[in-house]
């Protein structure tokens, strides 16, 4: 099951690429600056979200509705947190000011 949110991504940063100090496997990983909005459109909250690596590359700043799952961490070290991740993003069209 997926819930959706409203997202404004006002920047995409630049991917960072790293070998893990755990494992020792490569990683690329990209984050983006974010807003989320409430159903009339103004601003809820700002923050940082993590972009899929199935997305990257494919998507730029924008009005987005974004569909999330919730999924147990366990790339962290015991970690199970469970958190919300970014599974989809459908492009919302920006209305023109009257």
């Amino acid at each position: 099951m997926a819930f959706t949110s409203i997202l404004q991504i006002i920047k995409l940063n630049e991917p960072r690429k790293g070998t893990s100090k755990r494992t020792g496997n490569p990683y690329e990983m990209q984050d983006a600056e974010c807003i989320i909005l409430n159903e009339d459109g103004t601003p809820a909250q700002v923050g940082v979200l993590m972009i899929p690596k199935e997305l990257m590359g494919k998507i730029g700043v924008g009005t987005f509705v974004g569909s999330f799952a919730l999924r147990a961490d366990t790339r962290q070290d015991g970690g199970r947190k469970i958190n919300a991740e970014l599974v989809g993003l459908q492009s919302v069209p920006v209305k023109a000011a009257k």
